[in-house]
């Protein structure tokens, strides 16, 4: 194994060795190789105990979901840990200390050579990732780069690029952005973080101490105390914590993304050219490719009804498509059609539909249980586990949709017959 594969297995056996419900769960199938992954890799050492203490619980929570929902799921769960955690901490008396973000690089030279070695905390880990992507270029004629060879490159330009600018700092440089997105739920929690709202107690001050503010503005921080907003996170799905986007929200630039009949974000027939704002907003909103799911780094913004056929410049006639999508699309001539919800409807040769809605925050995905001596300040709303149909890793008949069946059927039957042309056996 490689080293940093071998430190995965090892955690997730130290993981497994403190949570044995969690191996027996694995073992008869309840839940999926990658689901074990999640929880070992997502729950920080500091909750190993906490999770333990409902982890019964969890793993029926758990059962019936994707890879993809478990993930979400478990950071929810961190980060109400988190929270938890300092509630209890302030209850008792005591001054919770500062959790210390989990980070390290290593740097060191091996002849003439510099080996690197570390990682980063989620903060930290968010503007390295885009400056990486920004500082990546494409190959030149003739020369053929691994992906880990194109990241070392683009940390060498951002390397030059920096020691640039401190030999010309009045150099006029174009500075890539970072765009995090958040529900204005999420915010207010931020808020209340930052000003070390973390009871029910502090949060009545909190409140009285603000007589100006409306009931909608008091329903939203109730809202965010108990619990009920998403975590923030960049245009590629990657979370970030509540320190920085109250430290974004109060020192960066806002941009409002209407989902009524707002127009904040609409240029109608004055342009052709969507703006760099309502690209923002588009990939915010789509999450990525509408019709193949690739990451927003590589998606184009489609005008939904052409641009030629009177099709307005806003984001309610936009979508995000790759490169490769959007190509078929107009190639193909495939029709599609946007609703004023977000749903994409995409039509393609043969009269096949594909309908999609934006990704955002499913809201009948659970929240996962969090052990607690503390008394909340109003029970949680539980919401019901998806009735989707059990996934799981093996190749059984039980856990196969008709579809995938006959799918299956179909490529074995190719894959039989190759083999017996290569043997030279009969059909028969």
């Amino acid at each position: 194994m490689t080293l940093p594969r071998s430190r995965q297995v090892a955690k997730r056996a130290a993981r497994v060795a403190a949570w044995p419900e969690l191996g027996t769960a694995w073992r008869e199938g309840r839940l999926t190789g990658a689901q074990v992954e999640l929880a070992a890799s997502l729950v920080p050492e500091r909750h190993v105990e906490r999770f333990a203490e409902t982890v019964d619980d969890t793993i029926a929570i758990l059962s019936p979901l994707t890879a993809h929902q478990s993930d979400r799921v478990l950071r929810h769960w961190v980060s109400a840990a988190d929270d938890m955690a300092v509630r209890e901490a302030v209850e008792a008396g005591i001054d919770p200390t500062e959790v210390v973000p989990e980070r390290e690089l290593s740097a060191t030279r091996v002849g003439g050579e510099l080996a690197i070695r570390g990682f980063l905390d989620t903060d930290s880990a968010a503007p390295v990732e885009k400056a990486l992507e920004a500082a990546t270029r494409d190959d030149l004629p003739g020369e053929r780069r691994t992906p880990k060879q194109r990241r070392a490159d683009a940390l060498v330009a951002m390397s030059q690029a920096y020691l640039d600018l401190l030999e010309g700092p009045d150099a006029n440089r174009r500075r890539e952005r970072l765009t995090i997105t958040a529900d204005v739920v999420t915010l207010h929690r931020a808020w209340l973080k930052v000003a070390g709202v973390v009871t029910a107690e502090q949060l009545e001050r909190f409140l009285d101490d603000r007589p100006g503010l409306g009931e909608l503005d008091r329903g939203l921080f109730l809202t965010a105390f108990d619990g009920g907003a998403p975590d923030a996170t960049t245009l590629d799905g990657n979370p970030v914590t509540d320190s920085l986007l109250a430290s974004v929200a109060s020192g960066g630039a806002m941009e409002l993304l209407l989902s009524a009949d707002g127009r904040l974000l609409h240029l109608g027939r004055t342009t052709r050219t969507f703006t760099p704002a309502q690209r923002r907003a588009v990939l915010a909103r789509d999450g990525g490719c509408r019709g193949c799911g690739a990451d927003p780094s590589k998606c184009d913004i489609h005008h939904v009804v052409p641009w030629e056929e009177g099709g307005c410049t806003d984001i309610d006639n936009a979508v995000a498509l790759c490169r490769r999508c959007h190509r078929m699309l107009h190639r193909h001539r495939w029709r599609n059609e946007i609703a004023t919800d977000g749903t994409y409807t995409l039509t393609v040769a043969g009269g096949a539909t594909r309908v999609s809605r934006p990704p955002g925050i499913d809201p009948l995905l659970p929240r996962l249980p969090v052990a607690t001596s503390s008394e909340p300040a109003r029970p949680a709303a539980t919401s019901p586990p998806p009735t989707r149909r059990p996934r799981c890793d093996c190749p059984c008949l039980e856990h196969r949709s008709p579809a995938e069946e006959a799918e299956h059927q179909r490529h074995r039957h190719l894959v039989l017959q190759r083999a017996r042309r290569e043997l030279g056996l009969s059909a028969a």
